[in-house]
Parts: structure tokens; sequence; C-alpha cells
């Protein structure tokens, strides 16, 4: 096919055609071959990724954006780029690699991505190679998570269980299959919280636990909406309410007699009025002898405290009515005293 094809897919067009054919050229094709051009073509993609990533997402830190473009230009990525590119179609391969299936090789393919980016650059610059890259890009990084690009399964099983504070997994080997030199393990991983308990097999201990983490993550997230269905109440939230009760408690307390029971608090706003006055203890206007401020039937006290005061007020009215009658028995004007007391 021709490269013009390849060129229209790249919406690029070089200026020296034989660059293209040299990045298009693998080593067992002929002498002049497109290594070279791959080595510089891979630190131009790291560069012009980096820079995407920083630009883009600004709340990542530095190990982030580093596992992020990791991933980004790993050989697998670069093989999916490649394909839809169909580069596969204008390889130059030697015979032996024809035969082998070579144009289907994801490192080969991989590899002559980076030699096209490379290429790019002697072509016609930097600038040139980015613009080219930040096209293949850009649609990649709208629909990736950069949150959990590149963490395996168990990653991501265990900061799943560590953000909703449930205990870790555990992982048991449960069997072994087959020769020493071609073993096959059974690993079982459980959550006891959620009753979780799958297994998963691989060829090697480690490949078997993420075999096995990721069906425990998925059924982990199938039961995500459960798991969020209570939602917790914040420290800050049960303080507040906690604070609202007991500022609701002090107002029932600071409720007036009046508001609770009108009549009982008029009578014995009454009674006690005419208790004082028999004893001779108030002073006119309803203010009591000793000199103090009289106290409203409508302030805000509470229940308790008024209730005590008024013991005490008639309490010490009749202490002093009892005194006076010790020292002055004569005096007609506290004659009245002993009868006001009979009549209570």
């Amino acid at each position: 096919m021709s490269l013009t094809q390849l060129e229209s897919r790249l919406n690029y067009q070089f200026r020296n055609a034989e660059l293209l054919r040299q990045a298009m050229t693998h080593r067992s094709h002929s002498p002049t071959h497109n290594e070279r051009l791959e080595f510089l073509g891979d630190s131009v993609l790291n560069c012009v990724v980096a820079a995407l990533l920083f630009k883009r997402f600004a709340d990542l830190d530095e190990g982030d954006l580093s596992r992020v473009r990791a991933n980004l230009v790993k050989q697998q990525s670069l093989y999916e780029i490649a394909q839809a590119l169909s580069i596969a179609d204008f390889l130059r391969l030697g015979e032996g690699e024809l035969k082998s299936g070579g144009f289907r090789r994801p490192s080969i393919l991989a590899d002559t991505l980076e030699a096209i980016f490379g290429a790019i650059h002697v072509d016609q610059g930097f600038e040139a190679a980015q613009a080219v890259i930040e096209r293949l890009y850009i649609p990649i990084l709208d629909h990736i998570d950069p949150r959990t690009l590149g963490k395996d399964a168990k990653t991501l099983l265990q900061e799943y269980l560590q953000g909703h504070k449930i205990a870790l997994p555990q992982y048991t080997v449960v069997a072994t299959h087959g020769a020493a030199h071609n073993q096959q393990f059974e690993v079982e991983c459980s959550v006891p919280k959620l009753e979780i308990k799958v297994s998963g097999a691989g060829a090697s201990r480690r490949a078997a636990e993420q075999a096995a983490a990721k069906k425990a993550l998925d059924e982990v997230l199938a039961l995500a909406p459960s798991l969020l269905g209570k939602p917790k109440r914040s420290k800050k939230t049960a303080a507040k309410q906690r604070d609202e009760a007991a500022i609701q408690g002090a107002l029932d307390l600071r409720a007036t007699p009046e508001r609770k029971h009108p009549r009982a608090a008029h009578d014995t706003a009454a009674g006690h009025g005419k208790n004082a006055d028999s004893a001779g203890g108030s002073a006119p206007g309803g203010a009591p002898s000793n000199g103090s401020a009289p106290i409203a039937a409508s302030a805000t006290i509470p229940v308790i405290t008024a209730a005590t005061l008024a013991r005490s007020t008639l309490t010490a009215s009749g202490a002093r009515a009892a005194s006076a009658n010790n020292s002055a028995p004569g005096d007609d004007s506290l004659a009245t005293a002993p009868a006001a007391t009979d009549e209570r």
C-alpha cells in the first residue's frame, strides 16, 4: 500500500518521504531499519505525554502522573494505537518475520509507531511531532480515570475496602497443579465482613492472586449500593445535633408557668401575694420588704428555681413575723399576724 494513505491517517505529510519509509522498516528487512528512529521517538513521546498530563490533571501529584504516563506509553497502549492506524499494512519485514506473523506482533507494531514519531521529529521538528501525538492521545485522555489507570486489581480492591473502613482481603493458596516447571496455582480471596469468597488461578501465585482479586472487586462493586445505603453521620453533624438538643432542652426549662398552666400560675401568684400581705413582709406595690426588685410573673426563670424562691420568701416572711411578736408583744400593728397564719 502507498505510504500516502498512512500520512493521511496521521494527518501529517512528510517533506522527506524516505524518513517514513525507514520508520516502517524492520531490522529483519534491511540494514537501514527503524531502531534509531524508535529510540528518538520514544523520548519525544514521553515528553509530549508528560506535558499533556501536567496541563490536564492539575490535582495529580508526581507519583500519579508517572503512573498514568507509564500506562499511556507502554507497549499495549502503543499497539492499540498502531492497530487503529492499520500500521501493519505498511510494515517492511524480512521473510522470516512475515512467515511467523511479525506484522501482528505487538512489540513490532509498538516500536514502529515510536519510529514514526521520531521520523516526524527529524522531518519537521519537535512541534510537528507534538501535534501528531496530541491528536492521537487527546481522545484517549478524554476517556480515562487517572485515579485508577495503571493500578492492578489487588491495589484497587485494597483501596476500595480501606475507603469504606473494611478489613483488607485475605489471600490463601488452596491448591497447586502440574509439574514443578509448569505449575498452576489456585488462590482464594475472602472479604469476611462482606461474606465474599472467590478463587482465581494463574501460572504464578501473584497471577492467581490478581485473578482472585479481580473477581472479588467485581462482587464488591456489585454490593456498592448497599454499602452506601446508610449515610454515615460525620462528627460535626452529630455534635451539631447534640447542641441543638441541649438548646431545645434549655428553652423547655425556661418556659414560664403561665405558658404551661396559665390558670395554675395565676392562682399561685395570687396566693403568694395574699400570704405575703398577711405576714406584713411586703411593701406597697408588691415589692419585697428587703428592698430587692420584684419578681415579675412572666420572668423567664426556670420553673424549679421560681418555686424554690417562692418557698424561701414565705419562710423568711414567717420568721420575721415570729421575731416581731416575741420582741413587741403589745404592738397592735402585729396582732393580726397569728390570725393570718391561722387563716392560711
